[in-house]
């Protein structure tokens, strides 16, 4: 049974781990100043319940969670695509958990959650090389039945057939993407700023760490980075250049094109349009596959003129995508609601509106495809 200390030394963890100050939490729940927070934190004043769902909200939590009432478990790693595990931003990831788990609460009021289990592989972490990372690419593609340009499929097959739930969002420069894996399903926050060939990547990147989570979960001692990791990053970008560059298909590709001469820039810049990806992913692709040597494609990226090439040939092409909750999430929860299994109170806190405007839900900016992959 949660007691004032209990509850007082949840939010003060709470706070603590996403680097909010006292008066930041004040500020975000709308009490008068910081003096409110200290005297709930150090046991001396009684949280009302209408406050406790104020500060659980704000700490990205539930106030099940506070009371203690649900598990207080470890949640899980999250890996970023640079720099393994971050400690560098916890309230994006408070934000993340807090969506994935939202968004598996939703699957599951509406029974929408996917009959297919993404795959999990076994690795030796400390061992794994990039031959096993290009045989593990060539058994993900047949496994998920990505196609011969797995670029273009990707991020749908993982969402709408194994129920990976994506999310976008401004990371910033020194982000790409992250991932994450628990019982809520299987997770990737991507930076949407970023070009929608360099997204594809982080896709297939991210991917690889989903389909072999339970093997580095087991050999990942601690919260230290192990000594092996940074390697397995180097593999994992192995891994997705095999994905999303079959090398069949690029051989192919190429050998058309020599068939008139030595290889030009313009065809260069064509196939990495056509399996949509850089330009410079293709290019040390076709290092790996003995095309290319490694200096002739130094040259070729440090060339203002191929630039230039390369930059026209991406206009029209750049996408962005919405940040912040996505189609089918809103749809799941337009779902729920029509379903009467979320009230409109609810419905308004997993949109993340405001409570008080609830009477005014607005559904209209919800497409039709978000509602035919939803059914």
């Amino acid at each position: 049974m949660a007691t004032k200390e209990s509850v007082a030394e949840s939010i003060r963890a709470s706070r603590d781990a996403l680097g909010f100050t006292q008066q930041k939490l004040a500020e975000l729940v709308g009490f008068p100043n910081l003096q409110t927070v200290s005297d709930i934190e150090r046991g001396q004043r009684e949280v009302r319940s209408w406050e406790l769902v104020k500060i659980a909200r704000a700490l990205h939590t539930t106030a099940a969670r506070l009371l203690g009432a649900t598990s207080s478990d470890e949640p899980g790693r999250i890996f970023w695509r640079r720099g393994g595990l971050s400690a560098h931003h916890p309230e994006i990831e408070a934000v993340f958990r807090e969506r994935v788990r939202r968004y598996a609460d939703l699957e599951r009021l509406c029974n929408t959650r996917t009959a297919a289990a993404l795959p999990d592989f076994e690795i030796d972490p400390d061992q794994v090389s990039y031959a096993d990372a290009e045989a593990l690419a060539n058994e993900v593609a047949r496994t998920l039945d990505l196609g011969s340009r797995p670029a273009t499929s990707l991020a749908q097959v993982l969402e709408t057939r194994y129920g990976v739930k994506v999310l976008y969002e401004d990371l910033g420069d020194g982000e790409s993407a992250a991932c994450h894996r628990n019982g809520d399903g299987a997770a990737i926050l991507v930076n949407r700023t970023e070009s929608p060939w360099r997204r594809n990547y982080n896709f297939a990147h991210e991917l690889f760490h989903l389909v072999t989570w339970s093997a580095v979960e087991r050999a990942w001692r601690g919260d230290e980075e192990p000594a092996w990791y940074p390697r397995l990053e180097k593999v994992a970008n192995s891994f997705a250049a095999d994905l999303l560059l079959p090398a069949d298909e690029v051989q192919g590709e190429v050998a058309k094109c020599l068939e008139s001469g030595p290889i030009e820039d313009v065809d260069l810049i064509r196939i990495a349009r056509d399996f949509s990806v850089s330009t410079e992913a293709l290019l040390w692709r076709l290092v790996n596959l003995r095309f290319m040597k490694a200096d002739e494609v130094k040259a070729r990226i440090a060339d203002a003129q191929f630039r230039r090439r390369d930059r026209m040939s991406m206009a029209g092409l750049w996408t962005e995508p919405a940040a912040g909750l996505p189609e089918r999430y809103r749809w799941l929860v337009r779902l729920a609601f029509e379903k009467g299994v979320l009230s409109r109170t609810r419905a308004a806190e997993y949109l993340e509106q405001d409570a008080a405007a609830s009477h005014d839900l607005d559904w209209n900016d919800v497409g039709e495809e978000a509602a035919a992959t939803a059914s």
